[in-house]
């Protein structure tokens, strides 16, 4: 009982330790999370998505994607909104999410989202968690 030992996320055993976990969460906060992922189309292909996960009255943005051949088409702002209006719907009253420095952090910016904090990571970038009232 004193060596720590190692398991990949696809074991049966990790499975039960994140099950008891999120069980622990729950007994102690409500915590249950809704997650649902918001996709769009084109001819049955996926060109946009991203995830979303609600618990305790918020929404963890995580994901966004859209197909390079759409950017500045607007197709990410409806997606982000398609996500948040989702996520309202379940009862979450806010935001938050976090994006790396060669990402989208302008985007988020333009869509009302405000730093809360900024990690230097990797090397050479960085971080930032971000947050908005739903």
């Amino acid at each position: 009982m004193t060596e720590f030992e190692c398991i990949e996320p696809d074991t049966d055993e990790y499975a039960d330790y994140a099950s008891r976990f999120a069980q622990y969460n729950q007994d102690h906060s409500g915590w249950q999370m809704q997650t649902f992922s918001m996709v769009l189309r084109d001819k049955g292909c996926i060109i946009a998505g991203g995830r979303g996960h609600v618990y305790l009255g918020a929404l963890e943005v995580r994901g966004l994607w859209v197909n390079d051949s759409l950017r500045g088409k607007r197709v990410g702002s409806g997606l982000l909104e398609a996500i948040e209006h989702e996520a309202r719907n379940r009862g979450a009253t806010k935001a938050m999410l976090y994006t790396y420095s060669w990402q989208a952090e302008g985007f988020y910016r333009r869509h009302g989202y405000t730093e809360f904090s900024r990690f230097d990571f990797p090397e050479g970038h960085y971080r930032v968690e971000m947050q908005k009232s739903l």
